[in-house]
């Protein structure tokens, strides 16, 4: 299997916009809110968050709750709140399914409205996390192990799995984000709007921080971006009073958002892999690669059933697929 394929195979042809770039300007203060998430994560929890969540603040409230002073953070939680506000909730319905039928939350938004578009940019880049690790990990496999196949960014990268995987991450994204930082000439308006926001360089450094000083610094920086993602999205799914937007059913009711938050898949299986690896002891690394595999893809169907969620119903995603186009983020050159 090629590299692109891992990615491309099973997206489906109705895409919100091929281009991640035209959505990105309206979408930005999900990114500013995601990334000053991680950075507050450095030094909370997200238990924190889970209680903001569930009590829908006011911008001020929010502000309180998260224990935000710095005048910057404070711009970005008003910006926000433009987005978040412009959100309808979505009204539980009943729908046939082919052979069963059961409750699904529709609405009479339509799935590509404008309103919808920032809830959708936050579930593709919550994805997107998820499958870079992924990623690295299918190809470790299939190259049997051999770290070779893969050359880090950064220099002095310690030769075992956790640390080529975190140069791995962390140039992806840094990746990711110069793709969708503008680079076109923009109108006055666009620019005078960009006056009053956070610098793109300040954005991009409070992106890629890492605290090196810490064991795992590289698996914590992973696990901040997945949870600042995660509270993004729960945060317009409660606007939309969709509180489980990552349940789903199959021969049980199965919710991905215990496997994100919990500390069984991510980080300890990741560290238990290299560890395995590191000690050669390779019956071991194939047991929990399969773990990784099986529980990776319940994270993945959870992402995937709150986007069909947010879409009305209308958007399926692959296993695999993604909704904006994304560069070669995930080729390991």
């Amino acid at each position: 299997m090629s590299q692109d394929i891992l990615i491309s195979s099973d997206t489906l042809e109705n895409t919100l916009n091929v281009d991640i770039n035209r959505v990105f300007i309206p979408c930005r203060p999900i990114l500013e809110l995601e990334v000053m998430s991680s950075i507050l994560l450095i030094y909370g929890n997200y238990k924190n968050m889970e209680k903001v969540i569930q009590s829908n603040p006011n911008p001020k409230n929010f502000c309180k709750l998260m224990d935000i002073k710095d005048e910057m953070f404070k711009d970005i939680v008003d910006r926000y709140y433009n987005v978040h506000n412009r959100l309808k909730p979505i009204e539980m319905r009943n729908r046939w399914q082919k052979t069963s039928f059961r409750h699904r939350r529709m609405g009479s938004v339509d799935a590509y409205s404008a309103s919808r578009v920032p809830l959708f940019f936050a579930l593709d880049r919550f994805k997107i996390k998820y499958l870079l690790i992924k990623n690295f990990l299918y190809h470790l496999a299939e190259h049997k192990f051999d770290l070779s196949f893969y050359k880090p960014k950064s220099e002095n990268v310690p030769l075992t799995v956790k640390d080529y995987l975190n140069d791995y991450y962390f140039h992806s994204t840094l990746k990711y984000f110069d793709l969708i930082s503008p680079k076109k000439t923009i109108s006055r308006n666009t620019r005078n709007l960009f006056t009053s926001r956070i610098s793109s360089d300040m954005l991009r450094l409070m992106l890629t921080y890492v605290r090196k000083e810490t064991p795992n610094s590289g698996i914590n920086f992973m696990m901040r971006g997945i949870k600042s993602s995660l509270f993004v999205s729960k945060f317009l799914f409660m606007k939309l009073d969709v509180p489980h937007p990552f349940a789903f059913s199959g021969d049980h009711m199965i919710d991905g958002e215990k496997i994100m938050i919990g500390t069984e898949f991510l980080p300890d299986l990741l560290i238990n892999i290299s560890d395995a690896l590191e000690k050669k002891n390779f019956t071991i690394s194939l047991e929990l690669l399969n773990a990784f595999e099986f529980m990776m893809e319940r994270v993945l169907k959870g992402i995937n059933n709150a986007v069909a969620i947010a879409s009305n119903d209308r958007i399926h995603l692959g296993i695999n697929g993604i909704q904006y186009s994304c560069g070669g983020i995930f080729k390991l050159e």
